[in-house]
């Protein structure tokens, strides 16, 4: 059996339980809506794997009943303020006999939501007048009505219908507060928020609230489950990325007296609705629980909304979803097996485009990474976290985005109080050493602690290029001589094709073009480059001859990167560790030749597609393509796997071995980049680009493969959906800008920045 047979046999029992699971009925056709069902005698449920819990989803979910409600005070707010990053000054979450409720100081507020479908609208609004006496309200800029508060007292203020349906899609209510109130003081809490539908229904509104809609612990004939409970008419409606194959598991039952129906649809922006089931579910004392396991979606693929719908509800009834859950039919994904070593190799200066397998024609310079590309698993889809390479390597080490660990520009450092892969490592008496030649992970910047052997190598003076490399190989080789069942975890930062440029003359003077009469010296090469970034002309910044001259000096570097990473390779191989060795090779940042080795640019695409190679134990997935996302804190889960230690907090990531067989899908949560303000998320084929407290640009690489027009407008459940994931990263996982710790930097490591050309 060949080493890549685990991949093939996962990935066909995975398509073959999918095609079983979803395949339709005789005499029923493909895309044929399912029919309505009534309780039919329950199955036992094949093995699955759980993908999503919809109840641990609900606060990103929409809730409906008679229209949408905006649930204030709670993390359903989250991503709600008009396309900002977190509620405005002014707005703060307060109690109210125990109950969240949101205290608005603002004269406005805006609020953003998605309309699924025309219909008229009204807004409502549970409050407490304080300093405001009344609220105008503007529906896309146009008036809408009025709120009238009362002072100290909670009451239902409500405005009029609209006299015409409001259109499908994102809309915006902004709230404009009237009173006497001084700048500052509070002039209204809010309980919640209705965008409420006309109807004819005379029963008392009972808003869906996280509090009212998840009930923990309903029983049905004395069974509980964790539950989801709507009134009819009512919805709860989750956007997410279905992997191929996936199906809803939970069980149906009414809580109350009388019958109804609960309802599965999908919905896409631009589609109709696709009724995937309707259960008709009966209450009373004996009521009982209905188990559904049914196929969403066999393809998989661009973002849908699931959404569970009851209908038809007796008053004082709702209708339950038990543990809603999203599974796969598949076992669960393999780790990475216990390793002997990890080898983690980031290199600076890379473009992609120019290494094997990415690149179009043969790489005779470059033998190792050659090698990789057949023998290693070539991740396809890996995108950096953001454009700065000393933060890159910051979230490898911490499993945690830029603004956790908070080193997120050139005058921050790694604060000491993160913990790092290195100190994990060397505190479970594992033999831990970083070597790194670019001056953004020098000591200076906090990437000293926590190791047991750290070695910087500026980029002046006699060191090579490749001394990060030649060393790692040497004390990789000394520790094993020394301690032969050590175990070891080995991270080298290396120079890649950035410049300063090791070239001798006689190898500068065969190198393309000849005859060269341009200015692009080899030691100098980062600060001229460097001055020519600033250059508004970038595009004109060097000439022809030029260009091809700095190419070529990227080929020479890299081609002797290559030759120290066989050296590598070589130590491993020599000490009898090479088959029990997670290897890695990645980059920092896309930032070679054509960007002139850019750092801390814009979250443009192609700034952020990595290179990533893994070389797992035994060569398991050998020669495997995989086109799943993936990241850099994958990077460091699965170097946490290998060598069985683990943080004392969460992080981020996943475990490569998982992604490369196929069983784990990673593409059901958006990559998502940051720098400064700035954010870049991508899911799927859609990427959403923008600064925190602005409107975001959404394109469809499907259908755009430049990214030239916003499709935020004509896609309103999936620029929503991705918006509030954005915001809801950033708020779980950003550290106060307070932590911020700034870099000292001394003589040597101002010298060494100034030849990587990062500063003047």
């Amino acid at each position: 059996m060949t080493p890549s047979a685990p991949l093939v046999l996962s990935s066909l029992l995975a398509l073959a339980l999918g095609a079983s699971a979803c395949s339709p009925s005789k005499g029923q056709e493909q895309g044929t809506p399912a029919p309505t069902t009534s309780a039919a005698a329950p199955q036992p449920p094949a093995p699955a794997r759980v993908v999503a819990d919809l109840v641990d989803q609900l606060p990103g979910c929409d809730l409906e009943h008679r229209g949408l409600l905006l649930d204030t005070g709670t993390d359903a707010m989250v991503g709600r303020f008009a396309w900002t990053g977190t509620a405005p000054r002014g707005v703060d979450p307060i109690e109210h006999d125990a109950s969240t409720w949101m205290r608005v100081s603002n004269r406005t507020l805006r609020v953003t939501f998605v309309l699924p479908e025309a219909s008229p609208i009204f807004v409502a609004a549970r409050s407490m007048g304080l300093g405001a006496r009344a609220a105008t309200v503007s529906l896309d800029d146009q008036p809408l009505g009025t709120l009238n508060f009362q002072r100290d007292q909670i009451r239902i203020a409500t405005t009029g219908a609209t006299s015409l349906p409001v259109d499908p899609g994102v809309h915006t209510l902004t709230f404009r507060f009237m009173g006497r109130a001084k700048s500052g003081d509070p002039l209204v809490d809010l309980d919640w928020i209705r965008i409420g539908v006309p109807d004819e229904s005379t029963a008392t509104y009972g808003p869906p609230t996280l509090r009212d809609v998840l009930l923990r612990e309903a029983a049905l004939s004395a069974v509980p489950h964790r539950s989801i409970a709507l009134r009819g008419p009512g919805a709860v409606r989750c956007t997410l990325r279905l992997p191929p194959g996936a199906r809803l598991r939970t069980s149906v039952g009414v809580l109350g007296p009388g019958e109804a129906d609960a309802r599965v649809r999908l919905l896409r922006d631009g589609q109709k609705p696709v009724d995937v089931l309707t259960q008709h579910v009966t209450g009373g004392d004996k009521a009982t629980w209905t188990d559904l396991d049914v196929p969403l979606d066999p393809q998989g693929g661009p973002l849908a909304t699931l959404e569970l719908r009851a209908e038809g509800t007796s008053q004082g009834a709702r209708v339950l979803f038990g543990d809603p859950v999203i599974v796969l039919p598949a076992a669960p994904p393999p780790a990475t097996a216990k390793t002997r070593a990890v080898v983690v190799v980031v290199m600076n200066g890379l473009d992609r485009d120019s290494l094997p397998p990415w690149h179009a024609g043969p790489t005779p310079h470059l033998p190792t990474l050659s090698d990789l590309a057949l023998t290693a698993t070539t991740f396809h889809r890996h995108r950096a976290p953001t454009t700065f390479p000393g933060s890159v390597v910051g979230s490898l080490l911490t499993a945690m985005p830029p603004r956790a660990h908070t080193l997120t520009d050139f005058g921050a450092r790694m604060p000491a109080s993160n913990t790092t892969l290195g100190a994990v490592a060397h505190d479970a008496s594992i033999r831990a050493a970083m070597f790194t030649g670019v001056p953004a992970t020098f000591k200076s910047f906090g990437f000293g602690e926590g190791w047991e052997h750290f070695v910087e190598y500026p980029p002046y003076g006699n060191d090579p290029a490749t001394a990060p490399l030649d060393a790692a190989a040497t004390w990789l080789t000394d520790v094993l001589r020394q301690s032969p069942e050590a175990r070891l975890l080995l991270v080298v930062h290396a120079r890649g094709g950035h410049p300063p440029w090791d070239v001798s003359p006689k190898e500068q003077a065969q190198l393309p073009p000849t005859p060269y009469t341009g200015v692009i010296e080899p030691r100098r090469g980062a600060q001229q480059l460097a001055t020519m970034r600033k250059r508004r002309d970038k595009k004109d910044a060097l000439s022809a001859q030029d260009q091809e001259r700095v190419r070529a000096l990227e080929g020479a570097a890299m081609s002797a990167q290559d030759r120290a990473l066989g050296g590598l390779v070589a130590a491993l191989k020599t000490a009898g560790l090479w088959e029990s060795t997670v290897f890695v090779v990645t980059g920092d940042v896309a930032a070679g030749a054509s960007s002139l080795y850019a750092e801390g640019d814009d979250l443009a695409e192609p700034r952020l597609t990595l290179p990533l190679y893994v070389r797992f134990p035994d060569a398991r997935y050998g020669g495997a393509h995989v086109n799943l996302p993936t990241e850099v804190w994958d990077v460091s889960q699965t170097a946490l796997s290998a060598l069985g230690i683990s943080f004392s907090r969460p992080g981020l990531g996943r475990d490569l071995s998982a992604v490369a067989s196929g069983l784990e899908d990673s593409s059901f949560e958006p990559q998502i980049a940051t720098l400064d303000d700035r954010f870049s998320a991508r899911w799927g084929e859609l990427i959403m680009t923008g600064r925190y407290e602005a409107v975001p640009f959404l394109c469809d690489l499907e259908l755009d493969p430049t990214c030239a027009f916003n499709r935020r407008e004509t896609l309103p459940l999936a620029a929503q959906a991705l918006f509030r994931r954005v915001m809801a990263r950033d708020q779980s996982t950003r550290s106060d800008l307070q932590k911020r710790e700034p870099a000292t930097i001394d003589p040597d490591t101002a010298a060494a920045l100034r030849v990587w050309g990062t500063i003047e």
